[in-house]
């Protein structure tokens, strides 16, 4: 599948700040149920379907102060 965009956010149901687990499980399960391949490089990165991520695991904007996780294309 290619990309279309630089960046996406990945479901997150939790009230607390993900940490490093709980980031790489909600990604995990974001590219199962979109049928993605995922590796994981380190604590921020990712590769998916072959394409290296970095991941943001913060504030989420507009959402009311609640925490997300962000998955953003390095070129």
């Amino acid at each position: 599948m290619k990309w279309l965009h630089a960046s996406f956010w990945v479901p997150y149901e939790g009230t607390e700040y993900p940490t490093v687990s709980k980031a790489q499980a909600a990604i995990s399960a974001y590219c199962q149920k979109n049928g993605h391949t995922c590796r994981f490089l380190g604590d921020d990165r990712v590769e998916i379907d072959g394409v290296l991520h970095e991941i943001y695991r913060g504030y989420e904007p507009g959402s009311r102060g609640s925490y997300g996780i962000k998955c953003r294309k390095i070129p």
